[in-house]
């Protein structure tokens, strides 16, 4: 019996050995190193998902989405170069190539190239995000193994063609205006900007027959559109089908050129549709931004609620 005990004894002592020897053995791996990139030097990226892969190419300093010639949004085109620039691996996650589980397998995957020319100066693989929301799964080029690296960053990725294109569709300063014209319902109105002769920096606004023009109103239009986005683009055929629509309202605006807004309303939908002499495409804007330069517009018009019915 005293026998017996023994032999147990050893036996826990060997098994407690071999537990603390294979976690301290697991413990102290190396992660791999990664290079420093310079992303200044980058000039294309590539994100490469089970749909089609999503191209982009900088010229002359200027990010565009390469199938189309698109303009790329630039703080979607940040957030992937300072991934880049920053992406470090937090600890070695499985060796056992469990892909599926960590969403590194093809159906799920986002392989990511950066290229300076035609040469891919760095690619990895990343799956979903931790539970923690901290990390995400990731797989190096040659490398077998799953890491997590630090930051929550694959949303960044995950994206359709045209949430990465750039929605601005007008852009101006306000002080540069320096003459208004608007048209809604069959009824238009010239605003002119005049400086007091005295006073330069005192700043009035009259229509075209001297009449005063409220200048809060005149603020409310222009912090509408001043920084206008778009909620989407449409295909291109959608120019063709505004040229049989009447706008449902317009707006220029004078400084050294003009620039122009035209804005439809040709389905039941609260979104509108718009033309901007400042981007080639047609696009939509969504409810609440239409509400904002709507009022705005009939406000300066007189336009009564009678009026605004017939719309």
């Amino acid at each position: 019996m005293k026998k017996e005990y023994l032999i147990l004894v050893a036996l826990i002592l060997i098994l407690g050995a071999y537990l603390l020897f294979h976690k301290e053995n697991t413990n102290h791996y190396v992660l791999p190193d990664i290079a420093k990139i310079d992303i200044s030097k980058i000039t294309g990226l590539v994100i490469e998902k089970k749909q089609s892969p999503i191209e982009f190419t900088k010229k002359e300093g200027t990010w565009i989405v390469s199938a189309k010639g698109y303009l790329a949004d630039s703080s979607s085109i940040e957030k992937m170069l300072d991934t880049l620039k920053t992406l470090k691996l937090s600890a070695l996650v499985s060796q056992k190539e469990d892909l599926k589980r960590y969403q590194l397998d093809d159906d799920n995957r986002i392989l990511f190239k950066a290229l300076t020319g035609q040469k891919i100066i760095f690619e990895f693989t990343m799956g979903k995000t931790a539970q923690s929301f901290n990390h995400t799964f990731v797989r190096l080029k040659d490398d077998k193994n799953i890491y997590s690296a630090n930051g929550n960053f694959r949303s960044y990725f995950d994206n359709p063609l045209d949430d990465f294109r750039d929605k601005k569709v007008l852009e101006f300063k306000e002080e540069s205006i320096k003459q208004i014209f608007i048209e809604k319902n069959g009824i238009s109105k010239t605003i002119i900007l005049k400086k007091g002769e005295k006073d330069k920096t005192s700043i009035t606004w009259t229509s075209d027959d001297g009449t005063p023009v409220d200048t809060k109103m005149i603020s409310n239009l222009m912090s509408a559109i001043s920084f206008l986005k778009c909620e989407k683009y449409l295909d291109d055929d959608f120019k063709n089908k505004l040229e049989k629509e009447k706008p449902l309202c317009k707006i220029i605006l004078k400084n050294k050129n003009n620039i122009e807004l035209t804005l439809f309303k040709i389905d039941t939908q609260d979104n509108l549709i718009g033309i901007s002499s400042m981007n080639e495409y047609v696009f939509t804007i969504n409810q609440f931004t239409g509400k904002e330069i709507l009022p705005a517009i009939e406000n300066l018009l007189g336009i009564t609620k009678k009026e605004k019915n017939k719309d």
